[in-house]
């Protein structure tokens, strides 16, 4: 058997948008020290560790790490966006942003998982989103 370090979830939004995916740049025992989301109507957009002055900043403690996500999605001019997004982290803290809908998608990483990165579709705005998830512990799924 094989140790797998990263693990790729289902996309959540729509088709449009041009592709980005960070699993060429994620690497097992990275860690995330800080989330920000930029969102208004429909979420703009998501970085990680990295603060903008425009966005909404939540820094990680020490040993706490991303484990959900949670992104609505609607339409805008013909095209499906993302249009609220949220996170929790392993402590049960929240950070989101954006306009809920009814079209919503969630997902958690399993044991031993965080988030690193993400894949999906964007434009202007974000059109879709799916998380990396990395090892963050000794063990991992075995395939």
């Amino acid at each position: 058997m094989r140790s797998i370090f990263q693990v790729l979830v289902t996309t959540f939004g729509g088709p449009h948008g041009t592709k980005y995916s960070d699993l060429g740049v994620t690497s097992p025992g990275q860690t995330v020290q800080a989330i920000t989301i930029r969102a208004g109507e429909r979420v703009n957009a998501v970085s990680l560790d990295i603060t903008d002055p425009s966005g909404q900043k939540s820094t990680l403690y020490h040993g706490e790490f991303i484990t959900g996500i949670e992104a609505h999605w609607g339409e805008k001019d013909d095209h499906t966006r993302d249009k609220y997004i949220q996170f929790t982290t392993s402590s049960g803290k929240t950070i989101s942003g954006g306009n809920p809908t009814k079209d919503i998608g969630k997902d958690s990483a399993p044991p031993g998982y965080q988030l690193g990165g993400f894949v999906g579709t964007c434009g202007k705005e974000l059109d879709s989103v799916g998380v990396v998830l990395l090892r963050w512990r000794k063990h991992a799924m075995k395939w």
